[in-house]
């Protein structure tokens, strides 16, 4: 055999000794194992929970407007006006210091406008204006008449709201995760499948809705008619809360 035999000898040998480790040694592929994912399915709703509730308490909102020539003398009449609307608050009803808030205060010009002089000075206007928390209720249209005989001219709004917010919030969420729970076996049936265990949960916000917002340009009007007094009507108020969750379906 010349020299080129022998190197294709030696190839040939070389290509079987490869396939046969590649092998196993043994002639026979070996099997390739893969690791294998299930996929779980799933069921993600969105509910909301409501409950209607008594309001427990009402924010007031009034304010004493005086005006005077000049700053000095309508920033005096408002504080005169103004401890008269205290003493009905602090000694006739007798709320707490806290439940009476300064929400503004201020002295501004005003102005007449004509189109020979232009912008004249007329005077100034000092308005003070209160946010009252008060809880009685049934009270509500005697406080006002009150505040409006002692010298409160404006009528800015009666909010109603609740004090329990926590408590009724729980009550709300009970309700938005039974009706997640419902809608989930609506699909779930529909799909043939079954509801499985809860895998996810994120809770969205709750707050109370007012359901009656008052408010009175003008004080003077309410009290136009001496012998009729100022009624409201709290209402009730809604609490909601909203809930997406995710649930495993077997």
């Amino acid at each position: 055999m010349g020299k080129k035999g022998l190197q294709a000898a030696a190839v040939a040998v070389a290509i079987m000794l490869v396939g046969w480790i590649g092998f196993g040694g043994r002639g026979e592929v070996k099997p390739v194992s893969a690791e294998t994912t299930s996929v779980q399915n799933t069921i993600t709703v969105g509910a909301e929970g409501s409950i209607k509730v008594e309001p427990d308490i009402a924010y007031v909102n009034v304010a004493v407007e005086t005006r005077g020539a000049d700053a000095k003398t309508a920033q005096q009449a408002n504080a005169t006006k103004f401890a008269a609307v205290e003493k009905v608050l602090y000694t006739t009803y007798g709320l707490s210091k806290q439940d009476v808030q300064t929400v503004s205060f201020d002295v501004q010009p005003e102005y007449n406008y004509t189109q020979n002089e232009g912008q004249v000075l007329k005077g100034y206007i000092a308005n003070h204006s209160l946010r009252i928390s008060y809880r009685k209720l049934a009270d509500i249209g005697s406080l006002l008449d009150a505040l409006t005989a002692a010298g409160a001219n404006r009528m800015n709004g009666v909010q109603f709201g609740t004090e329990k917010q926590d408590q009724y919030e729980l009550e709300a969420l009970k309700k938005a995760m039974a009706n997640a729970d419902a809608k989930a076996s609506v699909l779930a049936s529909s799909a043939k499948k079954q509801v499985g265990e809860v895998l996810n949960i994120v809770q969205g916000n709750a707050a109370p809705i007012p359901v009656i917002e008052t408010s009175f340009a003008n004080a003077k009007m309410m009290a136009s008619d001496a012998a009729a007094s100022t009624s409201i009507q709290s209402g009730q108020i809604e609490v909601n809360a909203s809930v997406t969750v995710q649930y495993a379906m077997k």
